[in-house]
């Protein structure tokens, strides 16, 4: 059976969603875990996803520049 091959870009966006999923579902634990903080907790939790969402953008745009297929 052949294997299912994504193009390098696709895999890239996949990565960084699951890298904000992830992100997201360690600070939904944080804040339930502590509701005294929540506000503070969201607050950078929202930051931090901004960070990996450019972060993973940058990559994105990377390997889009580097792909032979726009060539």
């Amino acid at each position: 059976m052949a294997q299912m091959q994504l193009p390098e870009v696709w895999r890239e966006v996949a990565w960084g969603l699951f890298g904000l999923g992830v992100t997201a579902l360690a600070f939904a634990g944080a804040a339930w875990s502590y509701p005294q903080g929540d506000e503070t907790i969201w607050a950078i939790g929202g930051l931090t996803m901004a960070a990996v969402a450019i972060l993973s953008g940058r990559e994105v745009m990377r390997v889009h520049a580097a792909s032979p297929a726009d060539r």
